[in-house]
């Protein structure tokens, strides 16, 4: 085994070792007796635990993670639900390390920094299924972008987005993730037109119809149509963002918000140092992720699932060629697109 694939292997267990935590999500135990309620009953369409809003109507966002975790608790118990997040947490972030740019060493310094960020919000909850699609989605759409893939991976979303309505209703970041890519590069091609970096119009258009596809595969759901609205139903409710801790904006004198202090100021020396401006969509991605990281600490962990890739880019264009050398194995960031994408 090379030194390389050692090291590889022992970030991945480190990041597993990081992910076995105890479980003091509060929501755990009403997940996994939804999950019961569901292959017992099927899906519900009004709440059946309340006492105090009884027949209420809901929406079961969730209902496939949270049927996924019964059948993990049900199968082995406790210690099996926190190991399979682990793993679930340990594969979201060595899909961010292959996405970046920068390996061995630059990619896993940042991205264990990444990962020390969105700490927070780990444990045994559907919202990691958010963390493991967001960095899917990333990847997908970097290795596209940079000429790595063929264009027609792109339709690969409008499945996972699929996937990902009836895991959460989290998958409408997808959606503006492919969307704000799309944006992106078409204002790169308006505005630097002549800048080696600027994609295609066949590309961008690509990108669009895929978004748009994406939001409509969404609503293949138990819930159908009602799944598109519900989002943004959560992010306006006034007792949602008053009365949960992780809707609040990050409190930087608790230390648990420090990583992500490091990671923003990373990003913004980053471009400040290197010797080439940001793009559009870079821009559109590191200045939208972390309005809405410092608007709530809830998203904290997809502004630095997206903004890493961004990150390591910037930080390998600004390293001597000695450094680089030893950071990155002398791997020049910004491959120009082959000749068939251009």
């Amino acid at each position: 085994m090379s030194i390389r694939r050692l090291f590889v292997l022992l970030f991945v267990a480190a990041l597993f070792a990081m992910g076995v935590r105890e479980t003091l999500d509060p929501d755990m135990w009403w997940h996994l007796r939804t999950g019961e309620s569901i292959l017992q009953h099927g899906i519900p369409r009004q709440d059946v635990f309340s006492f105090t809003v009884p027949h209420h109507a809901w929406v079961t966002h969730e209902w496939l993670a949270q049927v996924c975790m019964w059948l993990v608790y049900q199968a082995a118990g406790l210690p099996s639900l926190i190991v399979v997040f682990a793993a679930l947490i340990a594969l979201t972030y060595w899909l961010l390390y292959v996405t970046c740019e920068g390996r061995p060493f630059l990619a896993a310094f940042v991205v264990l920094l990444a990962a020390m960020a969105s700490a927070i919000v780990w444990g045994a909850r559907p919202q990691i299924f958010n963390l493991l699609l967001t960095a899917l989605f990333v990847l997908i759409l970097e290795r596209v972008r940079r000429g790595q893939w063929p264009a027609r991976w792109l339709w690969s979303l409008p499945l996972l987005t699929l996937l990902w309505a009836n895991l959460h209703s989290g998958y409408l970041l997808g959606v503006v993730l492919v969307g704000t890519y799309a944006v992106g590069e078409a204002a790169q091609r308006l505005l630097w037109p002549r800048d080696a970096r600027a994609r295609p119009w066949r590309l961008i258009a690509q990108l669009s119809g895929v978004a748009l596809v994406s939001f409509l595969a969404a609503a293949l759901n138990p819930n159908g149509v009602a799944l598109w609205t519900y989002p943004f139903e959560t992010l306006s409710s006034p007792s949602m963002q008053a009365f949960i801790q992780e809707w609040h904006p990050p409190d930087f004198n608790l230390r648990i918000f420090w990583p992500f202090a490091a990671l923003l100021g990373l990003g913004v020396l980053s471009f400040v140092f290197s010797p080439r401006r940001p793009t559009a969509a870079e821009l559109l991605l590191f200045g939208g992720t972390a309005w809405a990281a410092l608007t709530s600490a809830r998203n904290v962990p997809l502004f630095a699932i997206i903004v890493t890739p961004i990150i390591v880019r910037h930080l390998l264009l600004a390293l001597p060629g000695a450094r680089l050398a030893v950071w990155a194995g002398g791997r020049q960031p910004e491959a120009p697109l082959p000749p068939r994408l251009r």
